[in-house]
């Protein structure tokens, strides 16, 4: 219950804060790229840090650190609210990011720890089912906070939110670590490089950050298509979101109930699904002026089978080193939180006027999932696990 409590976390951060970037645009009077850098920013920390986090969880354990992680990340998480300007929100943010990726990164290998075989296999799909839950409930709730009382309030919620979860964790967590050793950095690089130079790993963390990636940039974007371009209330396109998230949760949902299916047949019915849906999309953009229905209905669609395929290459790169669970999830999530860093660093110069370049990106995202999955598949390293 305490890893399902903690991993949401790291989605909230970001899920809870999307409605409020037009008022923070207007609160500090900055351009909108800058407003949508806070996110960026933030990625790129949860991204990078996840690297450093994942061998100290296998050398200290995971209490120890969980601990002093969450408490660093709750102190971050109440100054930002008193930011001056939108640089040093924008610094705050990074700080939050890396913070928490050293609080989530042992949270989530105290799964692998515990488990083994088809029970983990399990275990792991709930407990992206639970990380699903906070796209589902942060933006509506970080929709109705900016409404009735602004942006602040949001950091103000996730701080106490965290603080519990400290606490519960400071009482009743134990130390689940069975393969801990003395850290060396030459140990921790050799590790990265041993799974990085493995064909299946590598394919699985390229494919789950631009999964990611899709997910990250419709936050960004839609959130001023939807508030600035089509004149919606924060907590209408909280509600919008929440269907985005609902998708995503049916489909890790589905996920777990079609684990007897191999991910080669799983990710091709996909990825292709993907492509066709995007298409009229694509088309819809170029003849008609954008409405919210053009754009949230193949929207709904492409989270549903996001959430279909990103727990399975999650799982599938854990189960490949699991004498070292926390580096192989840390360098999976902070390879996919990367990734969607810099694409969405990127989406802050999509033009908002038009959904065109916007689906534009997200087309590219498929037809670059669609060109590693190819390849992985003739693979004769290709895995006889089902995940």
């Amino acid at each position: 219950m305490l890893v399902f409590l903690t991993v949401p976390l790291s989605g909230i951060s970001v899920d809870i804060y999307v409605p409020s970037l037009p008022a923070v645009s207007h609160y500090f009077f900055a351009t909108t790229n800058l407003s949508q850098f806070t996110i960026t920013a933030y990625l790129i920390g949860l991204g990078f840090t996840q690297l450093f986090a994942g061998s100290f969880s296998d050398s200290f354990g995971r209490k120890k650190m969980f601990i002093v992680a969450m408490a660093t990340f709750i102190l971050v998480t109440f100054l930002i609210p008193w930011s001056q300007s939108i640089y040093q929100l924008i610094f705050l943010r990074f700080l939050q990011g890396a913070s928490l990726a050293m609080a989530v990164v042992p949270m989530r290998s105290v799964i692998s720890d515990l488990f083994e075989g088809k029970e983990l296999q399990k275990m792991m799909t709930y407990m992206t089912i639970a990380w699903s839950f906070g796209p589902i409930v942060a933006p509506a709730i970080g929709g109705y906070l900016q409404y009735y009382f602004g942006w602040k309030a949001n950091f103000y919620f996730l701080g106490i939110y965290s603080l519990a979860t400290l606490i519960l964790a400071f009482i009743f967590l134990s130390e689940t670590s069975a393969h801990q050793h003395p850290f060396q950095v030459s140990y921790a690089l050799n590790n990265y490089r041993r799974m990085l130079l493995n064909p299946e790993y590598l394919n699985s963390i390229t494919i789950g950050g631009l999964l990611f990636s899709l997910i990250t940039l419709f936050g960004i974007v839609g959130s001023f298509f939807i508030q600035t371009v089509l004149h919606y209330t924060a907590a209408q396109f909280g509600q919008v979101t929440l269907l985005m998230g609902l998708a995503w949760f049916f489909g890790a949902m589905m996920n777990r109930f079609i684990l007897h299916i191999s991910l080669e047949k799983k990710a091709r019915g996909c990825f292709w699904s993907m492509l066709i849906v995007s298409l009229p999309m694509f088309f819809t953009a170029i003849i008609h002026p954008m409405t919210i229905y053009n754009l949230i209905v193949p929207m709904i669609f492409l989270f549903f089978f996001t959430g279909m395929l990103y727990p399975s290459y999650f799982i599938r790169s854990v189960l490949l080193f699991r004498s070292s669970s926390a580096s192989a999830n840390a360098l999976f999530n902070s390879s996919a939180f990367f990734i969607a860093g810099i694409i969405s660093g990127l989406g802050t110069f999509i033009r908002l006027s038009t959904e065109l370049p916007f689906v534009g990106v997200l087309m590219s995202l498929i037809c670059l999932c669609l060109i590693l999955y190819y390849p992985d598949t003739t693979s004769k390293k290709t895995m006889t696990v089902f995940i």
